[in-house]
């Protein structure tokens, strides 16, 4: 249960909108620490030639070192309850990133409980097509759909889980 654990940490994808409500972008936040931010990824025609980065999905550039900054240290420690949202296109630009989550649900940590958003398997990056296979053909890791009929209840469904 939650209330059992001893100690939680992680990090989330948090979407950026500009006053008009237009999303230009996203933040990754640190979950014990959310004035811990970075620029995960902007519009590409918000970002300017120094900010320019190699890696990109749809319109947004992708910025690789803020989302490691914060992300691998999370990964590193100890907690009896890691967050990760999400494993996803942006993130696993990061080889680093992919390589510690493979461990962590494959290898040799010892994690009491992680929970961690994925997509759904027709959106996953070809190259990236294995891992995924894997989580759906492990066991031991429960796959929850979000949709609008369930979504206000994933809370309760995911303390159940726990």
């Amino acid at each position: 249960m939650l209330e059992k654990s001893k100690s939680f940490d992680g990090f989330y994808t948090e979407e950026v909108r500009d006053r008009s409500g237009h999303r230009i972008g996203f933040d990754i936040v640190r979950v014990r620490d959310p004035e811990r931010r970075s620029s995960l990824a902007r519009l590409k025609n918000l970002t300017d030639a120094r900010q320019a980065s190699e890696h990109q999905v749809g319109n947004y550039s992708v910025f690789l070192d803020n989302f490691e900054v914060i992300a691998l240290p999370v990964l590193d420690l100890d907690t009896d309850l890691l967050f990760i949202d999400e494993i996803g296109k942006m993130e696993l630009f990061s080889k680093d990133f992919k390589k510690k989550v493979t461990n962590i649900f494959f290898g040799s940590s010892k994690r009491a409980s992680v929970i961690g958003t994925i997509p759904q398997m027709h959106k996953v990056p070809r190259q990236h097509a294995e891992l995924f296979e894997k989580f759906h053909a492990d066991e031991r890791i429960k796959i929850v759909n979000v949709s609008r009929e369930n979504r206000n209840n994933l809370p309760k469904e995911i303390i159940r889980l726990l």
